[in-house]
């Protein structure tokens, strides 16, 4: 284990809501996901842990069920961890089965950065994760990258993403990847997404993107080459504090429509589960979404959480089924 840091407490200076803290996989062999992450991304575990029995009446889980979890960080940071819980004496679907970039619902994939794009995509094959394309340099907005989606167990999908220009700030700590910064989801209305995470959430809009004039050829999403420039693909990127990482993205494909995985998107199923993000106050916070017209997927629960300590959690769910908690810090009990 190393030495652990966090970012949960706020200072007077603040945003009430911060990028998020971490991401929860749900994986169905601990110990293969642990491995990966540590030998491929260069992380350290943190903590490891069987989960408060709170978090099953947080999760809707029968008593039976058995949560052990680990989490992860890229050591140096002190947000954008990734939580790995494993589910035991229960039944479990994949979130997004055989799920492509047009298929709605639940959390599409996370983003990280690396050094050197071309070593790491290897390293990558090699441990059994496929493409939706080989590695693929393009300009998005004022960016220079090269990006490949990749896919790995329990229908796990990560942006693995090498910046060229501009400079890179903000990622001191990385060494063969880093922090969690971004994550996608795919969804059915784009008036709805802003709708709920603009107005509802309060989040702010960081950029945005029409989705149009798309070239003829691969791209990173695996349309079929010879359709990418019928396709429109508008793009929201939003942030609960506009000067803190911890993104979600949101992504239409306007003319491809798929299933909807949204009723799968809830624990245990299998895969990207859900956010949390840290609030100052959660019962304040959790008032003023309900005064928007916010329901709450699940009351504020007092929950510990190794190796943070004690947090009160409540969560909600977006339009298309995303599961997002908001959690704080106490210590008061």
């Amino acid at each position: 284990m190393t030495e652990f840091k966090h970012n949960l407490r706020f200072s007077s200076e603040d945003s009430p809501i911060k990028g998020f803290q971490e991401v929860i996989f749900s994986v169905s062999n601990m110990e293969r996901s642990i491995d990966f992450f540590e030998k491929v991304c260069g992380w350290v575990t943190v903590s490891r842990a069987k989960s408060d029995s709170v978090l099953k009446k947080l999760w809707h889980l029968p008593e039976q069920v058995e949560i052990e979890e680990a989490l992860l960080q890229n050591e140096g940071d002190h947000e954008g961890f990734l939580r790995l819980v494993q589910f035991k004496n229960v039944a479990q679907q994949q979130i997004r089965s055989a799920a492509y970039i047009w298929d709605t619902g639940g959390i599409f994939d996370i983003n990280i950065r690396t050094h050197d794009m071309n070593e790491l995509y290897r390293e990558l094959q090699a441990e059994g994760w496929n493409g939706f394309s080989d590695p693929l340099r393009y300009t998005f907005g004022p960016y220079d990258v090269s990006e490949v989606l990749m896919k790995g167990p329990d229908g796990i999908v990560i942006a693995f993403m090498q910046r060229y220009a501009p400079p890179l700030e903000g990622f001191d700590h990385m060494k063969k990847t880093s922090r969690i910064f971004n994550s996608s989801v795919i969804i059915r209305d784009m008036k709805d997404s802003y709708d709920f995470f603009v107005n509802k959430l309060g989040f702010e809009m960081f950029f945005q993107t029409p989705g149009l004039d798309r070239k003829t050829g691969h791209n990173v999403i695996g349309i079929p080459p010879n359709m990418n420039q019928d396709i429109t693909v508008p793009i929201d990127i939003v942030r609960p504090d506009i000067n803190n990482f911890g993104s979600i993205e949101y992504i239409k494909t306007n003319e491809l429509n798929g299933k909807d995985c949204s009723r799968l998107a809830v624990p245990p199923n299998l895969g990207i589960l859900l956010y949390r993000f840290p609030v100052r106050n959660a019962e304040a916070y959790a008032t003023t979404l309900i005064e928007r017209g916010v329901e709450l997927n699940s009351a504020i629960e007092k929950v510990y959480v190794p190796p943070y300590g004690n947090l009160k959690i409540f969560s909600v769910r977006s339009p298309d089924g995303v599961w997002i908690e908001f959690i704080e810090f106490v210590n008061d009990y």
